[in-house]
């Protein structure tokens, strides 16, 4: 009685009334919407009009991405044809993932876009909306699980999908590709889709992007996804590691040892991931989105305590044979207790 009388309560609002919300109200509605179409068991729409529009939407980000002076290099396309949906997993590569990814693969698919907030008032959601996305409230359970099931009736309805199955983007000095959620594994699993692995690296403004061979999922079980999300993170990670050893050193045209970075590079290496962010995407968010692997601890945690320790010549010890960045870790630890 409650979710019918919930149902009846949902009203949709004018692009004004959307605009003069506050950014607690927006996700609010979003969700509301998302939650009544799941509830009603509403068919997605648009997905053979979209495929055929796409050519359109190519052009017009390809044109964006040269008037401001990107470059796009494909490393190798290892494809193959298939009458199954896909599930594009991608690594992220900044403020242009979206576009960069659908100038890649050249064909329609829906974005899995997290924590949009501002964007629902801005015009540029018409585009948005003309590409194909699935909303989701990465904080809120419910509307992870709507995502979820949303993914998996596109997949049943042959529509394509892309994915970054990171959660978040890779600030990390150490992980090729940090650890996956399983909802990719999943959802393709569910909805009779193959996954094709995608990386993406950008050094400035040239991007680099290589893509897998198409992963039969047929066989795949819900019972082992945490493992099937391991092996798919080695597969990525392998795409993205033949871009570097291929075209790393671009800018510059020498290579560097650890020895010779200088000693603030992990801020200047996370000055250079967030310098695009202009849409509220913060270090915390990050922080908050991507996994996070309860069995593993962090590096900030695990040097808390060398903060309660004085540095004299009996305990200088402790910080001899550590690594550059592990005593960047504990420069920060230190700094930020005292």
């Amino acid at each position: 009685m409650k979710n019918n009388e919930s149902l009846n309560k949902f009203k949709k609002k004018s692009f004004l009334e959307i605009r003069k919300m506050t950014l607690e109200e927006l996700n609010a509605y979003y969700r509301s919407m998302r939650k009544y179409n799941h509830d009603k068991n509403i068919p997605i729409k648009g997905i053979e009009l979209r495929k055929k529009f796409h050519p359109v939407i190519h052009a017009i980000i390809k044109g964006e991405r040269l008037a401001l002076g990107h470059s796009l290099t494909i490393v190798g396309d290892e494809r193959t044809k298939s009458d199954k949906p896909r599930i594009y997993a991608v690594t992220h590569s900044g403020r242009y993932d979206i576009e960069t990814i659908l100038e890649i693969i050249k064909e329609s698919a829906f974005y899995v876009w997290g924590d949009p907030g501002e964007l629902y008032r801005s015009p540029l959601i018409l585009l948005q909306n003309a590409i194909g996305m699935i909303f989701v409230d990465t904080d809120n359970r419910e509307d992870r699980h709507i995502s979820l099931e949303t993914m998996v009736k596109i997949l049943k309805q042959n529509g394509n999908e892309i994915i970054h199955p990171e959660g978040a983007w890779n600030t990390t000095e150490n992980e090729i590709v940090t650890k996956l959620y399983t909802g990719v594994i999943e959802a393709a699993i569910r909805g009779n889709a193959e996954i094709v692995p995608v990386a993406i690296e950008n050094y400035g403004k040239k991007y680099y992007a290589k893509i897998g061979k198409n992963i039969d999922c047929s066989n795949m079980s819900l019972e082992n996804k945490r493992e099937e999300a391991d092996n798919l993170r080695d597969v990525i990670a392998t795409l993205k590691w033949d871009i570097w050893e291929k075209y790393s050193n671009y800018e510059n045209g020498t290579s560097e040892s650890r020895s010779e970075l200088p000693y603030d590079y992990s801020d200047q290496f996370l000055d250079q991931i967030m310098a695009d962010s202009d849409n509220g995407y913060t270090i915390e968010m990050i922080e908050r989105t991507r996994f996070n692997d309860k069995s593993i601890t962090p590096p900030a945690e695990a040097y808390d305590h060398l903060a309660d320790i004085a540095i004299n010549e009996n305990t200088s010890f402790l910080f001899d044979d550590m690594s550059h960045g592990d005593r960047q870790v504990v420069a920060k630890v230190l700094k930020k207790r005292y």
